[in-house]
């Protein structure tokens, strides 16, 4: 969603491209840009007469203008949503007046402060849904370790007698819950590769009709799957860890 967004500044008829191109690269400079993208007035007349290519009313109109009804256009993305009002404010002013026919920046405010009300809800909702089964998986594999503890209480009862060390007695339970991390990684990754690799770039594609799509990219999903795993590592390190300190008091 992000990437699609964008605002386009459009130039005034007959400025010199060399002009239009030393704004793009003064406007470049700026460090909440991404990208700047230069669409002549060529080719956005021929972007046009594609997209509505299936009108022939309309394309039929742009023919009998004797000129190209559409400007040099400068399409602009920011690394954030946050950024644009102050972008169209910085292209609005005094400094490129003169060059600048129209921001369509007010066209999409209101679109883009509810996009921007929409991320921030899901990445908030998101984190809040990690931490809840964060705490979930802690609880599970603590519940999970202390009655494998229960169930062995006599083993540990001689490891000690016999001098075993704490981390000894330990390992085998901290074994025990990686174990399940590996096995609920596998699982997790199996139930949610169809949706990567198939779902994923629908919506992709949907959202973003030019530029990056996302394409399953398999060398991400294994990186994504190595995430899960130390997360899992992490998560039942510190379970096993908290069960045998309160149970065990070795």
């Amino acid at each position: 969603i992000k990437e699609r967004v964008d605002i386009s500044a459009y130039f005034k008829k007959g400025l010199a491209e060399s002009q239009i191109l030393l704004i793009k690269d003064q406007i470049s400079q700026d460090a909440r840009i991404s990208e700047v993208r230069y669409v002549s007035a060529e080719e956005a007349l021929a972007n046009f007469k594609e997209t509505h290519q299936n009108d022939e009313l309309l394309l039929e109109s742009v023919g009998e203008l004797n000129e190209n009804p559409l400007p040099a256009t400068l399409q602009i993305k920011a690394y954030t949503l946050d950024d644009y009002p102050a972008i169209a404010e910085m292209l609005n002013s005094d400094e490129y007046r003169s060059a600048i026919e129209k921001v369509n920046f007010e066209d999409n405010r209101t679109l883009i402060g509810r996009l921007n009300n929409l991320l921030k809800f899901i990445i908030t909702v998101g984190i809040i849904l990690i931490a809840i089964f964060s705490a979930i998986a802690i609880l599970v594999i603590f519940n999970t370790i202390t009655l494998t503890i229960y169930n062995r209480r006599e083993e540990v009862e001689i490891m000690r007698l016999v001098g075993a060390t704490n981390w000894y007695i330990r390992g085998p339970f901290i074994v025990e819950a990686l174990l399940y991390s590996i096995f609920a990684t596998i699982i997790t990754s199996a139930l949610l590769y169809p949706v990567y690799s198939s779902l994923l770039p629908k919506i992709s594609h949907y959202l973003t009709s030019s530029g990056y799509t996302f394409d399953g990219n398999m060398a991400l999903f294994l990186i994504l799957v190595l995430a899960q795993l130390i997360i899992a590592f992490i998560l039942s390190t510190i379970s096993s860890l908290l069960a045998m300190r309160k149970y065990l008091q070795v």
